[in-house]
């Protein structure tokens, strides 16, 4: 693992901020718009990586430790997996076995090295077809396991190593595939365009010759990630429907036993009445004596205009339990915005900022290529013992309340540093054709870089903006951090739903339905950031001002009674996490 200790003068790319398919709910918040690459500042060169020491070099391989072995093993758990798990995220039957004949650590498609270079003999089309039925076939089964492996109640998978290995796998066949397009387009076969198709972007090939068949191999991610958010919007839908029969049959069932709670009692029903007669109201003060001859004595239109079918007492008491059962329904509905799970309580101390970068929003297909994490205390003093010296990459950053700063930066394989990346570089200044090499271990391979970030995750809360991201990339890429956010052992606080609910600032427009929550906009309204600057798109950087932003928000909302603090505000530290609860049976 290479940590950057010095000043550098390279920028991430496409962070938690940014569009993306989430990967818990793998629907797209109408608040998380794209980034403006125009507001990027000019990329500078790359830095040589440091060496542990902080000197600049080339890092030695026993700084960390490569393993690929374990990709191999991780189809030993196929069985827990196939026992619970038969149908994928498209509702197809899943062939395990298949799954078993892959070849996880070596690759999974069917095009060789020399197939990838212009004028090879082999068929382009029959090659670029097969690794995207591949592709396909295996990314719906990862797309299922997230949800499969947390509603394992009774633990029968105990490991989340698989999906981590197909994972591994797809990342290097996107990359196959990747190629295999470029070699089209440098044979003049056909030319290729990105399209934004609803939830995700995705490259359309159009013909450039006569004769050239496209249709079969172009990219059907768009149709199966929508497909499936259309079907989960149904399912949900669905619910609800079914949820709001219940609740109105329940509601039913108290009209009948206590009495109407919104009409309140039956004026047109007379005195005597079953549902007054034998109540202990009738038996104590008996049937009302008409006497027409005492003028003390009520007329009968009286009576009927004052008395009612349930004492007034009775009815009372009957609505309010009524009501009680009503809220305690309404309380028990889910939250319309789930992200409300991940804000933090009145509690929250010490926490762990975090923002990765990497070369897409897929985690099944992109690399992380740069950590940056600090931590900083809410409430409580910075550590004296701390040191305070640290320079960010823009000069006015003060480290203030930051302490223990890091900031790594890893590689992605020689195909797809051959691919290339325009956007990315434009965007943020990496040109990951250079992230190659001993120099740059790829994070998914690097056992030590994994299990020191696991460390640091279950140390403390974490705190990213929109953390979805950041969260599907570690339960794909750091090995233990799915089991140990299935167990309760890692809490989550994000900075966009505290943006979105309790920030003034946010303010609805035709661009930004729901205000502009991105992290540069969240951070200019807090404090963080000088309005004529612009998100750095750098992991320690952008990790900064996000908590910077969180700390000064917070400290706003303790002043006004609000957020935590207000009505509906947590207590405790907040956030969201795995309750675990113990299971007794009666002997």
């Amino acid at each position: 693992m290479t940590e950057e200790t010095t000043n550098i003068e390279y920028a991430g790319t496409v962070t938690g901020d940014n569009n993306m398919t989430d990967n818990i709910s793998n629907d797209t918040d109408a608040d998380v718009v794209k980034t403006d690459v125009t507001k990027t500042d000019a990329a500078p060169a790359e830095p040589a990586p440091a060496k542990s020491d902080g000197t600049a070099g080339t890092d030695s391989t026993a700084d960390h430790v490569i393993d690929h072995t374990w990709v191999t093993r991780a189809k030993d758990s196929i069985g827990q997996w196939a026992y619970i798990m038969l149908k994928d995220a498209d509702d197809r039957d899943i062939d395990w076995d298949w799954v078993r004949t892959l070849d996880l650590e070596h690759g999974i498609g069917v095009a060789q090295p020399a197939d990838y270079e212009p004028g090879a003999g082999s068929d382009l089309h029959d090659l670029l077809k097969r690794d995207l039925e591949i592709r396909d076939r295996v990314e719906a089964i990862i797309a299922k396991m997230s949800m499969t492996f947390m509603r394992d109640f009774d633990r029968k998978i105990t490991t989340y190593e698989l999906p981590r290995a197909l994972a591994y796998a797809t990342r290097r066949l996107n990359d196959q595939i990747a190629l295999l397009r470029d070699r089209g387009v440098a044979e003049g076969l056909w030319t290729i365009t990105d399209e934004d198709r609803q939830r995700v972007t995705v490259p359309v090939l159009t013909a450039a010759k006569d004769g050239v068949v496209v249709d079969d191999i172009q990219d059907r991610t768009a149709d199966y990630v929508n497909a499936r958010a259309e079907r989960r919007k149904a399912e949900r839908e669905k619910r609800e429907a079914e949820r709001h029969a219940r609740e109105h049959a329940l509601f039913e069932a108290d009209e009948v036993r206590y009495g109407s709670v919104e009409s309140g009692p039956d004026e047109s029903a007379p005195a005597d009445s079953s549902s007054d007669a034998g109540s202990s109201d009738y038996l104590i003060e008996a049937q009302p004596v008409i006497n027409d001859d005492n003028p003390a004595v009520p007329k009968i239109e009286e009576v009927n205009r004052e008395e009612t079918a349930v004492p007034e007492a009775r009815f009372e008491k009957s609505r309010h339990a009524a009501a009680e059962r009503t809220a305690a329904r309404i309380a028990a509905r889910p939250k319309e915005y789930w992200r409300e799970d991940f804000l933090p309580g009145r509690d929250v101390d010490n926490v762990m900022g975090i923002d990765l970068e990497t070369n897409g929003t897929e985690p099944y297909r992109a690399y992380i290529i740069d950590v940056g994490f600090e931590s900083m205390n809410m409430r409580s003093p910075r550590p004296a013992d701390q040191p305070n010296d640290y320079h960010y990459d823009k000069a006015y950053y003060d480290a203030g309340d930051a302490y223990d700063q890091h900031r790594f930066a890893f590689g992605v394989t020689p195909e797809a540093a051959r691919h290339g990346n325009p956007f990315i570089i434009q965007l943020t200044g990496i040109d990951i054709k250079q992230r190659v090499g001993e120099r740059f271990p790829m994070f998914d391979e690097d056992v030590t870089a994994q299990a020191d970030l696991l460390r640091r995750l279950t140390a403390q809360p974490f705190v990213a903006h929109m953390a979805t991201f950041e969260h599907s990339f570690f339960m794909l890429n750091v090995a233990g951090y799915a089991e140990a956010y299935r167990n309760g052992h890692v809490r989550i606080i994000d900075t966009l739903p505290m943006s979105r609910v309790w920030d003034e600032g946010s303010i609805p427009s035709e661009d930004h339905p729901d205000g502009d929550n991105t992290l540069d906009a969240y951070a200019k309204r807090q404090g963080a950031l000088r309005e004529d600057d612009a998100e750095r798109h750098l992991g320690l950087e952008d990790t900064h001002i996000m908590l910077l932003a969180m700390k000064h928000q917070l400290h706003h909302l303790q002043q006004v009674a609000r957020g935590p603090w207000g009505p509906n505000g947590k207590a405790g530290i907040g956030g969201k996490h795995i309750m675990q609860h113990r299971r007794r049976y009666r002997r």
